[in-house]
C-alpha cells in the first residue's frame, strides 16, 4: 500500500540508481552547446533582419521579385530560429535535471537552427531572380 506522501512527486521523478554521480562532462558539454546555440540565434536573427535588404535589387531594375516569398523567408529566420533555440534550451535543461544524457538535444538544436536559417535564406534567394 502506498501512502499519499510517497506519491506526491511520483510522476516527476526518474527511477535512477541511488548514488549515481552526475555526468559532469555531459553537463559542461551541454552548457557549451547551449551557449553556442544562443550565439548562433543572435547572429541568425541579425542576419534575418538583413534579408529584407535583398529587395533593393528589385527596385533598381525591372526584376519581378516575389515579395511574399521574401516575407516568408525572413519570417522563417526571425521566428523559426528563436523557437528552435527556446525549445532546445528548455528540453536540455529538463534532461539535465533528470540526469539524462542531454548534450545530443543541444547539438540537434544547433544543427536545426542552422538548417532553419539556411531554408529561410534559400527561400529569399528564390524570390529575387538574378541575386
Amino acid at each position: 500500500m502506498r501512502y499519499a506522501h510517497d506519491m506526491t512527486d511520483a510522476p516527476f521523478t526518474e527511477n535512477t540508481p541511488e548514488g549515481r554521480p552526475p555526468r559532469t562532462w555531459d553537463f559542461f558539454l551541454t552548457i557549451f552547446l547551449l551557449f553556442l546555440l544562443l550565439v548562433l540565434t543572435a547572429i541568425f536573427v541579425v542576419l534575418g533582419f538583413g534579408l529584407g535588404v535583398s529587395t533593393i535589387t528589385c527596385a533598381d531594375s525591372n526584376l519581378s521579385c516575389n515579395y511574399d516569398f521574401i516575407s516568408v523567408g525572413a519570417l522563417l529566420v526571425l521566428i523559426g530560429v528563436p523557437l528552435v533555440a527556446l525549445a532546445g534550451v528548455i528540453v536540455s535543461v529538463v534532461w539535465i535535471a533528470r540526469r539524462k544524457l542531454s548534450f545530443p538535444i543541444a547539438l540537434i538544436a544547433c544543427l536545426l537552427s542552422v538548417a532553419v536559417f539556411a531554408a529561410g535564406n534559400w527561400i529569399v534567394d528564390l524570390a529575387v531572380p538574378g541575386a
